[in-house]
């Protein structure tokens, strides 16, 4: 799934997060690029956590679906 420039640098970003051993950074930089972006984006996200085998660093808000880190 294509993603926009502007996620793919997050996507980056929270890589090098998960490199130097900081899970939770990862979790809420991607959680944040995740409420804001389109429906579309949301998914390439979405495929990006699970190509990464993250899951367990995610909920998701009861009320609308996005994604939150958790904390923990």
């Amino acid at each position: 799934m294509a993603m926009s420039k502007t996620v793919t640098k997050a996507v980056d970003m929270a890589r090098l997060h998960l490199r130097t051993g900081n899970p939770g950074a990862y979790a809420r930089a991607l959680a944040g690029e995740h409420r804001a972006s389109s429906p579309r984006q949301q998914r390439a996200i979405e495929a990006v956590i699970a190509a990464d085998a993250c899951e367990r660093l995610f909920t998701r808000h009861t009320g609308n679906g996005c994604l939150l880190a958790r904390e923990g």
